[in-house]
C-alpha cells in the first residue's frame, strides 16, 4: 500500500508514520525534528528524514487559477563579518552584505467570502534569482493562463504577466499597498508566515531542502475555511471588513494529504542525503 509513495520501502511501522503525520497536521507552525523524535520515540536523524518524507506527502503540483497574488521573498541570514574584507560600497565592491536565498511566492485567493469557503492554496519555490526567466518558469508551472495576477511593479512580474488573462499592480514606491481589490497582501502574509515558522520552529533551513518546507507551510495555509466576517476600524479610523477563519481539523485534512501521495518518491543517497523523485518538489 506504500508503493510509489514517499513511504515506499519504509522499515518503520505505519503507526509511527501516521503518528508523526498527526502531530505535524495538528501543529500551528510545524514540529522540529528534535521535538518529533521525542514524541514518536525515534532518533533525531530518523525524525528529520521522516519530516522530509511527510512534507513531500503534502506537496501539490497542479496549477492554480482565479485571482493569484505573486511576490518575492528572501530567507537565510547574513554572512559572518570578516575584518579582512571591507563591506560593500558603491559599485558593489568588497564583501557582500547578505547571502540570503531568493524564493518566489504564489498565493491563490479564496473563491468567495461565504462561511465554509476554503482558503486558496499557497506555493513557494527557491529560484536562482528574480530574473524574467525564473519568473516565467515558476508562473508557467504553477498558474493557469486564465488567472488574474496581482503583484507589485517589479519589472520581471510585469514582463512575465503578458501570457495571462489580466495583471494588476500596486506601486510600493508611492506607498500604495492596496487599491480596492488590487493588492498582494496575502502573498506578503504568506512570506511572513514562512519567516515566523523558520525562526520559531526550524531556526534554519537549507536552500537544497527549502522547497519541502514550503510544501508543508503552504499546505497548512490552505487548510482553513471562512468562518465569518466582521466590520472593524483600522488605525487611521477607516472601516474595513475583516474575514475570520476556522482551521480544518487534522482528521479532515487526511483525505487532502493522501490524494496526491502516489507518484512521489524519496530515496536516501549513498552520501547520506535524500533524492526526491517528484515534480512537485522542484515546482515543475
Amino acid at each position: 500500500m506504500t508503493t510509489r509513495t514517499p513511504l515506499h520501502a519504509t522499515k518503520l511501522p505505519l503507526r509511527t508514520w501516521l503518528l508523526a503525520l498527526w502531530f505535524i497536521l495538528q501543529s500551528d507552525k510545524g514540529v522540529s525534528s528534535i521535538r518529533l523524535a521525542d514524541i514518536i520515540g525515534v532518533s533525531q536523524p530518523t525524525a528529520r528524514r521522516m519530516g522530509h518524507v511527510l512534507r513531500l506527502l503534502v506537496a501539490r503540483n497542479h496549477r492554480l487559477g482565479g485571482a493569484i497574488e505573486i511576490d518575492e521573498m528572501y530567507f537565510g541570514g547574513a554572512p559572518r563579518s570578516d575584518p579582512d574584507k571591507p563591506r560593500s560600497g558603491r559599485g558593489r565592491k568588497g564583501q557582500p552584505r547578505t547571502t540570503k536565498t531568493p524564493a518566489m511566492v504564489v498565493v491563490q485567493r479564496p473563491a468567495g467570502s461565504e462561511p465554509g469557503t476554503p482558503a486558496g492554496e499557497a506555493r513557494a519555490c527557491v529560484v536562482a534569482d528574480l530574473s524574467l526567466n525564473e519568473t516565467e518558469r515558476v508562473l508557467e508551472a504553477s498558474v493557469t493562463p486564465q488567472a488574474h495576477l496581482m503583484s507589485d511593479e517589479w519589472k520581471a512580474f510585469v514582463a512575465a504577466s503578458t501570457g495571462f488573462a489580466n495583471h494588476d499592480t500596486v506601486c510600493h514606491a508611492r506607498k500604495e499597498y492596496a487599491r480596492g481589490t488590487v493588492q498582494a497582501n496575502a502573498a506578503e502574509g504568506f512570506n511572513n508566515r514562512v519567516r515566523q515558522t523558520i525562526a520559531g520552529v526550524f531556526h534554519h533551513i537549507s536552500p537544497r531542502h527549502a522547497d519541502l518546507y514550503f510544501h508543508e507551510i503552504g499546505f497548512r495555509w490552505s487548510q482553513h475555511v471562512v468562518a465569518s466576517q466582521k466590520i472593524r476600524k483600522a488605525r487611521k479610523g477607516r472601516t474595513i471588513l475583516q474575514t475570520l477563519w476556522d482551521r480544518v481539523p487534522p482528521a479532515r485534512q487526511l483525505p487532502a494529504v493522501f490524494i496526491m501521495a502516489v507518484g512521489c518518491q524519496i530515496r536516501r543517497t549513498k552520501a547520506g542525503g535524500i533524492d526526491v523523485r517528484s515534480i512537485a518538489a522542484v515546482f515543475g
